[in-house]
């Protein structure tokens, strides 16, 4: 229960402009309101998804270098998340947001997750999105060590871990390693880019590796002093998404 419950954290002043300035839809999913937002109006479109805990606006900041480098852009707030309904979600109904938005709006042609959100993105396409590109930043390799470190904070026992994961395993049917992304990613064919920062300590930086080795048609990018979430930001970061996103 606990495990499927975001912290829901205020939208900052700094990040208002992103939603005065996007175009803002609803969206029905299961029992909940999605909010949609868009920004430009290019005929191809890129998709951003935020992270566990975070908010479309949080990934936003890359908005601005991707339209004016001509491209539409796409975001959501996840269930549980940012303006959307709800207390509890997971990162499979991310997914499953991300193949509903791509049905909706078929100028999305690349995706670009953050941290949990690029998990979702891989998942979706193993579960048939086709983008021309994907990009994740600061994502995790393995669902394992999410869990473990959950369980960490929480502090509860070695036992109590293994009950979730096998409570898990029984309700999505799937053992717990083939939703890793360092596993999710040796079953696809879509060009990718990995960004992380060395100084990450919310995934740690050997997550990147792992995936790259993985990923056998992707790039690695390693930045320093940025963090899990002051990469977004990073002007360097995102020209490098866009070098990548033309390539």
């Amino acid at each position: 229960f606990l495990f499927f419950t975001p912290i829901r954290f205020k939208t900052p002043k700094h990040e208002q402009g992103y939603l005065n300035s996007a175009t803002t839809s609803t969206i029905r999913y299961k029992n909940n309101k999605v909010k949609v937002y868009e920004w430009g109006s290019d005929e191809k479109a890129v998709l951003l998804i935020h992270g566990w805990a975070g908010r479309a606006t949080q990934v936003a900041h890359l908005a601005k270098p991707l339209l004016e480098a001509g491209y539409k852009v796409y975001s959501f707030d996840a269930p549980a998340h940012g303006n959307s309904n709800g207390r509890h979600t997971h990162f499979l109904e991310f997914s499953e947001l991300i193949l509903e938005i791509k049905n909706r709006y078929p100028a999305i042609e690349s995706i670009i997750g953050h941290s949990m959100g690029g998990s979702a993105c891989v998942h979706a396409i193993t579960q048939g999105f086709n983008p021309k590109k994907c990009i994740t930043i600061g994502s995790p390799s393995n669902i394992d060590w999410v869990l473990n470190s959950y369980c960490e904070q929480i502090n509860v026992s070695a036992k109590v871990v293994k009950i979730i994961k096998d409570q898990l395993e029984k309700q999505f049917a799937q053992q717990f390693e083939e939703l890793s992304l360092s596993t999710m990613v040796k079953h696809i064919n879509t060009p990718g880019l990995i960004i992380h920062c060395k100084d990450d300590v919310d995934a740690p930086v050997k997550s990147a590796h792992q995936i790259h080795e993985n990923w056998k048609n992707s790039q690695l990018l390693l930045t320093n002093s940025l963090g899990h979430r002051r990469i977004l930001k990073n002007k360097q970061v995102a020209e490098k998404i866009i070098d990548f996103l033309k390539s």
